[in-house]
């Protein structure tokens, strides 16, 4: 390269000098605080949610190549203005996907436990089948769950895939939801379970919302749970968060400050997808992994006897042993309780956890499929 690049990082992207100090020089920024002539000299701005990246901030950027946002989601992204001044950009798609599956997993599991039933049994409705919906069919496949998907919008751009009806959803034993928010249109998502569709689920059905606070009304959910409707419900988002309706929270079976996808893999991950997309922008070898740069957990290796058979509690333990969302449960309530309007901050300040990627099982032929197919780093005997 004939001159040096300088890379504007938000000081919240995990191991960003590890990945970019070799491609040139970086500046720290914070993302709530920085201002357009903090950036004025940015070949690349790499961003994450608490950065609004619009004309305001880039209106001095003379020489800007890529914005890269180092999330999954991008609402905070001005997409149309990027396109109106031909800035290229992307985010770190399906980043903290195997965190949420983890964090259904461990609902699902700890339920089960909680009501005497066996996972295998039931019915799976899986709301959108993209990054994490697909791995979660993968996931409770493993398990032999019948699984039915709905996806329309993925249905109608992809003629291989086939899309079950809302109304298959609503016969299921659990529903877990993964599908962005689109406020209207053929397919919507915005309140698309409300109190006519909450009514129509079968007693004791366990949802899960852990992508778009605005997919469940929560006033309808409210209002259904005092008219007395028996549902086992999780929320890791809410409507207008971050007041939320602390009404629900005696209702709810887990609840939990939007952190579904906060785990160490998942933020350290889209730090990893940036630095692959722009080695590719620069036609640079990627040199760098981010399983050289992780932590070990301090247990980080087990080895199952030989075709041993396990049980769906031991699968519950290996899952709890690296992420139990009792847990977060507990402090989401105690955290509250102290302050009603400590939502934001419990969010910020949550410790990130690991994945089950960073548990390593080694097994025979017979368990090898389901641990992979579950989310473990799986190595054969």
């Amino acid at each position: 390269m004939s001159q040096t690049l300088h890379f504007f990082i938000e000081d919240s992207l995990l191991y960003a000098e590890e990945f970019f100090s070799g491609l040139g020089k970086i500046t720290r920024f914070k993302g709530r605080e920085v201002t357009a002539d903090e950036i004025k000299d940015a070949d690349f701005l790499l961003t994450r949610s608490t950065t609004k990246v619009n004309e305001n901030l880039l209106n001095k950027c003379t020489k800007l190549q890529f914005v890269g946002t180092a999330t999954a989601g991008y609402n905070h992204i001005d997409a149309d203005y990027l396109a109106s001044v031909n800035i290229p950009w992307l985010p770190a798609s399906g980043c903290n996907a195997d965190a949420v599956c983890d964090y259904v997993l461990s609902s699902a599991f700890n339920l089960a436990n909680k009501y005497g039933f066996e996972l295998k049994e039931k019915k799976i409705g899986i709301v959108g089948v993209g990054q994490i919906g697909s791995r979660l069919v993968k996931r409770f496949g493993a398990l032999g769950c019948e699984v039915v998907e709905y996806d329309p919008v993925r249905a109608e751009s992809d003629p291989s895939y086939t899309s079950s009806e809302f109304e298959q959803i609503l016969e299921c034993d659990l529903i877990t939801c993964h599908v962005p928010y689109v406020k209207t249109g053929k397919h919507a998502t915005h309140h698309l379970f409300n109190l006519d569709t909450l009514n129509k689920l079968k007693p004791r059905t366990i949802l899960i919302n852990a992508c778009r606070g605005e997919v469940v009304n929560n006033k309808e959910l409210l209002t259904a749970f005092e008219q007395g409707i028996d549902l086992r419900v999780v929320l890791d988002v809410f409507e207008n968060e971050p007041q939320i309706e602390l009404g629900l929270l005696p209702y709810l079976e887990f609840g939990t400050p939007h952190i579904a996808g906060h785990s160490l893999e998942g933020k350290a991950r889209g730090t990893e997808i940036l630095y692959k997309l722009i080695c590719e922008r620069l036609n640079l070898p990627v040199e760098i992994k981010l399983e050289d740069l992780l932590p070990s957990m301090a247990l980080d290796h087990m080895v199952v006897t030989d075709n041993y058979k396990l049980s769906q509690r031991q699968y519950r333990a290996l899952i709890n042993l690296v992420y139990d969302i009792r847990n977060d449960d507990i402090d989401f309530r105690m955290g509250l309780a102290q302050n009603s309007e400590s939502f934001d901050r419990l969010r910020k300040e949550y410790s990130i956890r690991r994945e089950l990627t960073s548990l390593n099982l080694t097994c025979d032929q017979s368990l090898f499929k389901t641990f992979t197919d579950l989310g473990f780093k799986t190595k054969l005997k």
